[in-house]
Order: C-alpha cells, then sequence, then structure tokens
C-alpha cells in the first residue's frame, strides 16, 4: 500500500512502510483521508510492517 499524506494541510508525523525500500519511514500526514499504511510510532510500523518481509 503506497504512503498517502491524505488531502488535508496539516502536518503530522507519521510512519508508513515504503514499498520500494522495504522499510518503514517517516512521511508528512496532513491530518485527514489517506490509508491504513499510517502509523503514530517508528516501533509501530516495524512491528506491523517490516516482519512480513
Amino acid at each position: 500500500m503506497p504512503l498517502d499524506p491524505g488531502n488535508c494541510m496539516a502536518y503530522f508525523p507519521h510512519y508508513g512502510f515504503h514499498e520500494g525500500l522495504q522499510q518503514c519511514v517517516r512521511f508528512a500526514y496532513g491530518g485527514c483521508g489517506g490509508n491504513a499504511n499510517r502509523f503514530n510510532s517508528m516501533q509501530e510500523c516495524r512491528s506491523v510492517c517490516e516482519r512480513k518481509f
């Protein structure tokens, strides 16, 4: 699932799994919309996503 910052213009640091890099990365979430590839911490992202690969 791609990283999706959503369609609002706020700046909230979140983490998501980058398919090309095969690792979790930090990205700016806009505050609304987006998708399920969004986590509050790097640790949460890694525990859900990176262990699958």
